[in-house]
């Protein structure tokens, strides 16, 4: 209910997306077909067992970690060569090795939980 993205569900037996009453869907709970199209339409999921979520307490990454595997602020996904990204692992490594796989922090828009999101 609150901003996580694990809100979907396909039914086999209808051949048809599920939306949960969430930040994603109407005030009233019912689809947004706007945004269950848009969060849908990829086959591709992220799992992962080697994870940092920071939310909200997010560290400042140092510049040139950032440059140095060509990253730039914008939506959407992005996938880095990971001998580039390299230096940027080993120092989050070396920073948060100890709270690996954990949540750090609330989501960012936390405090707007009960809020909805419409593109």
């Amino acid at each position: 209910m609150m901003v996580g993205d694990n809100i979907y569900h396909f039914s086999a037996e209808e051949d048809k997306w599920h939306q949960a009453d969430s930040h994603h869907s109407y005030d009233d709970g019912s689809v947004n077909l706007k945004n269950l199209t848009t969060d849908t339409k990829s086959n591709n999921v992220l799992i992962s067992r080697h994870f940092f979520y920071f939310g909200k307490e997010a560290p400042l990454v140092p510049d040139h970690l950032l440059s140095s595997i060509g990253y730039k602020n914008n939506r959407n996904h992005r996938t880095f060569d990971s001998m580039a990204a390299i230096g940027l692992i080993e120092w989050l490594e070396s920073l948060f090795g100890n709270v690996l796989n954990q949540v750090m922090g609330d989501p960012c828009d936390f405090h707007n939980s009960e809020s909805r999101y419409s593109p």
